[in-house]
């Protein structure tokens, strides 16, 4: 844990259902008489998008839809959401779906407002000097924690390395939460999406980063996993458990983007890029041989903490912790390692993967020091 820390979240979180409702207030509001709906083609489909626009214009306000995020989203959706911001004229945009779809909205968010090519941000070191044009971030997911971080991660076709852009001023203005939304979520990624939360916590209450605030927020987000993810994988209408699921959801953003990720996410980037998985997913199939990797460096007093988590005695082992955790994963119906998909995995260039994984800024946060022979060793494990 560090010694100096300092917090700060200025998005409001509104937790309202039905989330139209609380999305037109948001807009209205703030004076917008356009506004631009991002999200990805398969929430198209369901119409809660256009029954937000529609909401929208009947309070007078003139919509644009840019519905074709992808579900590892691009700078070319980047590029196409902020064309179609531009050229309507748009005062506020509002992201609905999982960290793809307000990722780009936070993207194109802070071009709209900075200039510029999403490239000097990414790859340039442009500073970001001016605070985004207004967002409303809508999650569909309980995973990512988007909603509530300063982060947008987009790949770049032209570079093989997924680097975030960040900034205290690409923050979203607002959070509408209705956990109703997550009912549709098919129970895969219903599970996918809630182990991307708990792994937010974990990383961020073992990290270097790890802080009394962010703490506090770390374990209530594990917390509410361990109790609910595997209700609301298995009975998708569960309102209780699927808010429960959006709480942890948010608190696991807040505490690791305050505190910092750890190896589960570093090794995930280079993973998602070159064997293309759902980064909840990824992060699923890598956590048991990371926490393994990771447990004689946690210290005792947040062993103890954790092994309460799970049920178990202050004196259970690391064994006995690790295995916890895999259970966790498991239950889900989640496979651990990638056995089951070599055809899939058969032409990864995994020197390439480690490698990756170490330019990872969250490498550097992992509460063990790691090299790129133990990033070699953890993905020849889960192979």
């Amino acid at each position: 844990m560090t010694d100096d820390f300092s917090f700060h979240m200025p998005t409001r979180i509104v937790w309202h259902s039905p989330a139209r409702e609380a999305i037109v207030a948001e807009v209205t509001a703030l004076g917008a008489a356009r506004a631009l709906v991002v999200t990805d083609p398969g929430l198209a489909a369901t119409g809660l998008p256009a029954d937000i626009g529609s909401a929208l214009e009947d309070e007078g306000v003139e919509v644009a839809l840019y519905g074709d995020v992808a579900g590892n989203p691009t700078t070319d959706d980047v590029a196409g959401a902020r064309a179609l911001a531009e050229e309507h004229q748009v005062e506020v945009i509002i992201a609905v779906g999982g960290g793809s779809a307000i990722d780009t909205a936070k993207a194109a968010a802070m071009l709209l407002a900075n200039g510029g090519d999403y490239a000097e941000y990414q790859w340039e070191g442009r500073p970001i000097t001016s605070r985004s044009r207004p967002l409303v971030a809508v999650p569909t997911t309980a995973g990512t924690g988007s909603e509530v971080s300063k982060v947008a991660v987009i790949s770049d076709a032209s570079q093989p390395f997924k680097k975030g852009v960040l900034s205290p001023l690409m923050y979203a203005h607002a959070a509408v939460i209705d956990s109703s939304v997550t009912v549709g979520l098919p129970p895969h990624l219903t599970a996918a999406t809630g182990m991307d939360a708990f792994v937010h916590a974990l990383e961020a209450f073992t990290g270097l980063g790890a802080n009394p605030v962010s703490d506090m927020l770390a374990l209530e987000a594990m917390r509410l996993v361990v109790d609910s993810l595997e209700r609301a994988t298995e009975d998708g209408t569960s309102i209780a458990a699927r808010r429960q699921m959006m709480l942890a959801a948010i608190y696991g953003g807040i505490a690791m983007d305050q505190a910092g990720l750890g190896l589960v996410h570093a090794l995930s980037g280079g993973l998602c890029s070159h064997v293309h998985l759902h980064h909840g997913l990824a992060n699923a199939l890598l956590l048991p041989f990371v926490a393994d990797f990771n447990m004689p460096a946690i210290a005792a007093d947040r062993r103890r903490v954790l092994n309460g988590l799970f049920g178990l005695g202050d004196d259970a082992s690391a064994g006995d912790l690790v295995d916890a955790i895999t259970a966790l994963v498991t239950s889900l119906g989640l496979p651990v390692g990638l056995s089951d998909r070599r055809d899939q995995t058969a032409d990864t260039d995994w020197d390439a993967v480690a490698e990756e994984s170490m330019r990872m800024v969250m490498v550097r946060n992992n509460p063990r020091p790691v090299t790129v022979d133990d990033c070699r060793a953890l993905l020849d494990a889960m192979k």
